[in-house]
This record gives C-alpha cells, structure tokens and sequence, in this order.
C-alpha cells in the first residue's frame, strides 16, 4: 500500500489511491495543510502531477473531515468539468478522486490555453474561490495549469497570487525548472506571507504526447455532450460576449441591403459601433475584395459560427451549461444550440459567451473557418 495510505477501506472507497506514490514531501506539504488551512496553490510544468497532488490534498483533508474546495485551472486537460472551462469541486459532497463533467460550478473561458486569455482566468479563480468561502468552504486547493514560462506565465500566476493570497504555494519540479517563475513570485514568500514548498515529481508522472491530449479533450467533449438536446434561445434579446458582435446597434434592414450589393454577398445581420460596422454574411466577399475608403467593415460566415462552442451564462454570469451553435437556416430572431442545459433553465440563460472553438456533436475538435 503507498505510504500515507489508510486502510484497504480507503482504497475501496477511492481507487486512485492504488495508482498513487506519495512521496515523503509531499506527506509533510499535506500536513502543513492539514495544520494551517487556507489555499495551496499547486504550480508545475505540464506532466508534472499537479492534478495527482491535488487530489491527494484533497483526499488528507476529505480523511480528516475537514472540508475543501478543489479548484482545477487546466483548461485544456481538466479534471473537473468539460475543456475550456475553470471548475470547482467541494468534498463533501463530493468524494476525493472525482473527475466530474458537472462539478459544483464552471466558469466558461472558450478555449484549453490561458493564452491570451489572462485577465479570464485569473478573475475565473478568484470567483470560484469566492463562490466555495461563501459556502463556508475557505480551505481550497487550486490546480494551476501548466504555463509556467515566460512573461505570460508570471502575469498569470503572480495575479492568482495577489488576489487568491495562498498560505502555501507547492512547486512541483524535476531540475529547477520553475525557480524564474518563483522568483518572479517572491521567492521564498517572507514578502507575500506565503510558504513555498519545492516538491519532487513522481517517477509515475508520464509526459502526454499532443495527441494523448487531443484524445482526452475530445473523450471529456463527448461525454459532456451525451446527454445534451436541442434547445431554442431568442438570441436577439440575449447579450453576445466573445466575438465581434454584441458592441454596437443592429443595422437597420436598408442598410444591410446596401452593403449586401456593396460587397456581393448577402448579409444576414450587423451592428454598428461608430464607424465600425460588423456583418454576418452567408459567404465571404471575394478574396480580392476591398471596402471602399471610408467604409469600416468586419465581417464573419454564418457558416464559421456552426458548431461554434458557446458559455451560456446567467445575469449573475455563472455558467449555467456549455452549448454548441448548430448548423440551421438563419433566423434573425432564434439560434438553436445543442447543450445539456434543460429547457426550464433556458429562461435563466442571459449572456451568450462564445469561445474559440468549434466541437462536433461527438466531441471532436473541428477546424476554424
């Protein structure tokens, strides 16, 4: 049996235990967090172990009976909640060792790299933490995702530290690889009042290929979107996040037909934002096409947003379910989406969010257009 392992109950109860090394630091860094409290933020390279040591937190707390919140940021290999979202688990509830689809709550960010998406993730952390403290949960392990380099990596993490204040900050690492980004950090966290605890990789943790990654997202996608139906929204009343719509006023029908004939290619919708117009068109206007001087247009294919992933969100902006747009004629007052979201909570959905991705009906990643 591994050692910090209880009885052959526990592995009953959680299986992942039988596959689990737990290595003498890391038994010492559950038991600071047994003693101390607070929030441990779980830092390492990708293949690290980060999601193995933060279930194992989770299961030393769960043991103890004291409750915990596992906040999981990697959102291209998730454990809680489909891809392109930041999930959270309470335990109890929950039992330690859940990969849940349908956590406690998500919050959509639309694509599985933080990159260019920073500001998203981190305010995504503070409210999943947030939301797990006014449940009377303030213990929480929060399992970053792998971008540990570069300028990107330091902006990110140093905001998740600034605005989450950690008790413990646990540095998984095989040859110093994250000491840049510690430093960066504050070191050895006398400044921030935070510990940090440099912690050996398991032998165990084996390196993904990107297409093992591929082949987890598309797996998690298709078994988030199993069970999921058809379901009719009036889009026209919602408001659109994500894309170049929801920012102006909608053309008026006379001047859509002007610039239909302008650019030779019917427009279905568009707003206007100041000088700024954006379209909806069928197709494309030829590749060799310019606007006029003076005429500022942007322009996306009704065909690109089919299968398009979509947050769709509530006036509080809590995800309430993922969506995917489905391929339908145009209709300029409704969209149909294919989402697990039940028809009594469509008159919830407020905001339309959509991501950078387009997702079959069976979870595989299809091209942009």
């Amino acid at each position: 049996m591994p050692a910090g392992i209880g009885d052959s109950q526990d592995l009953e109860h959680f299986p992942f235990l039988a596959r689990l090394e737990v290595l003498p630091k890391w038994e010492t860094a559950a038991r600071l967090f047994l003693e101390r409290g607070g929030i441990a933020l779980v830092l390492g390279a990708p293949d690290t172990g980060k999601s193995t040591l933060s279930r194992f937190l989770v299961y030393k707390t769960f043991a103890a009976g004291l409750p915990t919140a596992l906040v999981d940021l990697d959102l291209g290999q998730s454990h809680l909640g489909p891809p392109t979202t930041l999930g959270l688990g309470l335990f109890p509830p929950r039992l330690p060792g859940d990969h849940s689809l349908f956590p406690d709550s998500l919050y959509f960010i639309g694509q599985t790299s933080p990159v260019g998406n920073i500001l998203e993730v981190a305010v995504g952390c503070g409210v999943l933490v947030g939301q797990a403290a006014r449940q009377g949960v303030s213990r929480a392990v929060i399992n970053t995702s792998g971008m540990v380099h570069g300028p990107g990596a330091i902006r990110l993490k140093r905001a998740q530290v600034e605005l989450l204040q950690p008790q413990f900050i646990l540095a998984l690492q095989r040859d110093q690889e994250l000491e840049p980004l510690l430093r960066a950090l504050g070191g050895d966290g006398t400044g921030g009042g935070w510990s940090v605890c440099r912690l050996p990789v398991s032998v165990q943790a084996s390196r993904k290929t990107p297409e093992d990654r591929r082949r987890y997202r598309e797996e998690r996608f298709r078994r988030y979107f199993q069970e999921a139906r058809r379901l009719v929204l009036p889009w026209r009343s919602l408001v659109w996040e994500g894309l170049i719509w929801g920012r102006g006023e909608p053309l008026p029908a006379a001047e859509r037909q002007r610039l239909s004939g302008l650019i030779g290619a019917p427009v279905l919708y568009g707003e206007a934002s100041g000088e700024r117009q954006v379209l909806l068109v069928e197709e494309p206007p030829p590749e060799n096409w310019q606007p006029p001087p003076g005429e500022s247009l942007h322009w996306l294919t009704w065909s690109g947003m089919h299968f398009r992933l979509v947050g769709l969100l509530d006036a509080a902006r809590r995800t309430l379910a993922l969506g995917l747009v489905l391929p339908a004629p145009w209709n300029p007052e409704e969209m149909a989406f294919w989402t697990p979201l039940t028809p009594d909570a469509a008159p919830r959905v407020h905001f339309l969010q959509a991501g950078k991705m387009r997702v079959s009906l069976t979870g595989k990643e299809l091209a942009y257009v």
